[in-house]
């Protein structure tokens, strides 16, 4: 009887190697093969974030998988993806596919494993730290209060008492700041949160018109004086 493999994704976090969890290490140094989003033909982002903490991951096989940074043939790009999971799944072998932050965040893995699991192959998932968490974080700050409200949105602003997050901001911002009502707001953008080149703003002036995919811009209401 062929015993076919697992596939489960592994959150790497939002970029210091430090915060992959006990889990995420344990399972990556398990798996027979690693899977994750390929830049132009080479491993991303995300496995670069794990090898800093699992040399193990030179020793295995890898499967790369190509994802255009655009909607058009997105869906084809996913059947792909999960069309190679699966060839490989078929020989027996457990993959881990490596994503940044958390897999249930704005990931591309939802897309691919509804694939997968359709077609009767085994599905695990690994929370890593989301990119959001890590940035209240770096700025010292709580996402959320008493009974404050929080929205999270993708590159989309909403006018909102509470606190606001916008992920994937960098491309929009020049629009989103025409957008804010700054009144009793507290506005902050990190952009890089845990990498080598991270960079915090604080104040709609310090904000660029433009930066890096991988910012987040936090609209919070100012903390009232008890």
């Amino acid at each position: 009887m062929i015993m076919f493999g697992k596939l489960t994704a592994v959150g790497v976090g939002p970029g210091d190697p430090e915060l992959l969890t006990l889990k995420a290490v344990k399972r990556i140094n398990e798996a027979d093969v690693i899977a994750c989003p390929a830049k132009e033909g080479t491993t991303g982002v995300a496995y670069r974030i794990a090898e800093q903490v699992c040399p193990e991951l030179a020793c295995k096989e890898t499967l790369l998988l190509d994802f255009p940074m655009k909607k058009e043939g997105l869906a084809e790009a996913h059947r792909k993806a999960a069309e190679e999971i699966i060839s490989v799944l078929r020989t027996g072998k457990d993959i881990v596919f490596l994503t940044l932050g958390d897999p249930c965040v704005y990931s591309t893995f939802s897309y691919v494993s509804d694939i997968v699991e359709e077609n009767g192959y085994e599905v695990e998932i690994i929370n890593g730290i989301p990119s959001f968490c890590a940035v209240f974080a770096r700025l010292k700050i709580p996402v959320v209060l008493g009974d404050e409200s929080v929205i999270i949105t993708s590159g989309e602003y909403i006018d909102h008492n509470g606190t606001l997050i916008i992920m994937k901001a960098g491309g929009h911002l020049k629009e989103l700041k025409e957008k804010i009502d700054t009144a009793g707001k507290d506005i902050y953008l990190v952009e890089n949160c845990g990498m080598a080149d991270e960079k915090v703003y604080a104040g709609i002036a310090d904000i660029p018109d433009r930066s890096g995919y991988f910012s987040i811009l936090i609209i919070k209401d100012k903390t009232k004086e008890m």
